[in-house]
């Protein structure tokens, strides 16, 4: 009896044992490899997807249509009605831009899917997706960085959502994917055209970072606007040679003149005082490092430790934005954002909605609340000396008529050129609508390269809000 309930043990396991393997290697490649094989280049179930289904349109705020379809002999295939103004948005193939990280929405397959409404219309048709971006201020960004590499960033510091997310210099997405030659043209460019400098260009951030490091210090305690500093022109904080825009320096000046004249030796001091513990701290509740939560790669940022013996020289250089310091353009927008909301950091957001075929909006993921990085009052604090760096400082050029712009400067020292320009700013002062941030790479003065371009973005998004 008891070798008799052996034998039947044994001739259930076997089974058992063959369904548990079974299970597990149906888990490993659906799931857990499932993303490396539909991406995978041997794999054309996806590109038969593609061909078979009539692909949704991708379309701005103010309802242009910036990627559609057309049918071929060979099956669907993309058209892009404007090919470089929005081609680091729409791609130039299935596997870069938004066609690539939203292909199930375009498709709809996965939960994007309708079936009934396929049935209805008697053949498959993708979602229509509507983004946050305005066509005529995405267009302007184009005509205005024309020759040069940078990036133009508009949103709308209230709820996050971006209006421009432009990238310098563009390509034809049209063209790209139509020979071997013109594809090899394009990879081999060493202007880099397909890097979405708004998001993956990483640079010193310069003076503009001055903002960051005067909301610091003055939420901590250790100053406010009217604190007195003294800059000699060239000085040694915490043992780093530091030099001022100004030969002679600045003598005695209060935090809010150092912010408009971009005072590099006020900033240094400010940022010793303030210490390594402190500048992590902030940075942290600033999501000054964190990437964004869009449907595009975006780089994360980078700062030194502050750590061994050369981390008091990596936190003199940082407080005036230099050193081992690198951003985004979009993490500048994000923190100008910041203190144009009261302190408050916003997520921006790209998508505003879905649109399946019947006209159902399936919802998107809004700007979210991040949390407070600084306290109300000291954003408003540093929002007015930004309004104090348009009427008295560097920022003259954001003197616009009828509205009150705050706005901040930057030439950020780089190895490899001339300086960057930067030039960030919001309007109106109380009560922003809109947040510009422009960088152009090796321009050398921000309010001279990167102002004008920004103040016309601006001019033209005011204009769009009212």
């Amino acid at each position: 009896m008891h070798d008799l309930s052996d034998s039947i043990r044994k001739l259930v396991a076997w089974p058992l044992a063959g369904f548990i393997v079974v299970c597990v290697m149906l888990t490993y490649w659906q799931v857990i490899a499932a993303p490396q094989l539909n991406n995978a280049e041997q794999n054309n179930r996806s590109e038969r997807i593609r061909r078979r289904v009539q692909p949704g349109r991708l379309l701005t705020a103010d309802g242009l249509v910036i990627l559609d379809a057309r049918e071929g002999a060979a099956g669907w295939e993309r058209t892009y009605p404007d090919t470089q103004a929005f081609c680091h948005l729409t791609g130039y193939n299935s596997r870069s831009g938004l066609q690539k990280t939203l292909s199930e929405v375009f498709y709809a397959q996965g939960r994007y899917g309708h079936v009934w409404e396929d049935l209805l219309h008697g053949r498959e048709i993708g979602n229509d997706m509507h983004l946050t971006i305005n066509s005529a201020l995405q267009q302007r960004a184009h005509r205005l960085m024309r020759g040069k590499r940078g990036a133009a960033i508009a949103m709308d510091p209230r709820d996050g959502a971006l209006l421009v997310l432009y990238s310098a210099p563009t390509y034809d997405a049209a063209t790209i994917t139509q020979s071997e030659e013109a594809y090899s043209v394009f990879s081999y460019d060493p202007a880099k055209p397909e890097i979405n400098r708004s998001l993956q260009g990483m640079y010193p951030p310069g003076s503009v970072f001055k903002i960051f490091t005067a909301a610091a210090a003055i939420d901590a305690g250790i100053a406010d606007p009217d604190t007195k500093l003294r800059c000699a022109g060239a000085e040694r904080v915490a043992g780093t040679l530091v030099r001022c825009r100004r030969a002679a320096g600045h003598g005695d000046l209060t935090v809010r003149r150092a912010l408009a004249d971009s005072c590099n030796i006020a900033f240094a001091k400010l940022g010793d005082e303030l210490g390594p513990d402190r500048f992590r701290h902030y940075v942290k509740e600033s999501h000054l490092l964190d990437a964004a939560n869009l449907p595009l790669p975006i780089a994360t940022g980078r700062m030194a430790d502050f750590a061994g013996f050369k981390g008091d020289m990596q936190l003199v250089e940082s407080s005036f934005g230099q050193g081992a310091t690198l951003m985004t353009p979009l993490a500048i927008a994000r923190l100008t954002a910041t203190l144009a909301r009261g302190g408050e950091v916003i997520q921006p957001y790209l998508v505003d909605y879905v649109q399946t075929p019947a006209a159902t909006r399936l919802p998107s993921s809004r700007g979210a609340e991040l949390g407070p990085a600084f306290s109300p009052q000291t954003a408003q604090a540093v929002a007015g000396m930004m309004r104090s760096v348009v009427e008295h400082g560097t920022g003259g050029v954001a003197d616009i008529r009828g509205v009150q712009v705050a706005a901040k400067t930057g030439s950020a020292q780089n190895p490899s050129g001339d300086p960057h320009a930067w030039f960030t700013c919001f309007a109106p002062y109380d009560e922003p609508v809109v947040v510009v941030t422009v960088l152009v790479e090796n321009g050398g003065s921000g309010a001279g390269a990167a102002g004008p371009i920004a103040v016309e973005i601006l001019r033209a998004a005011l204009e769009t809000a009212r």
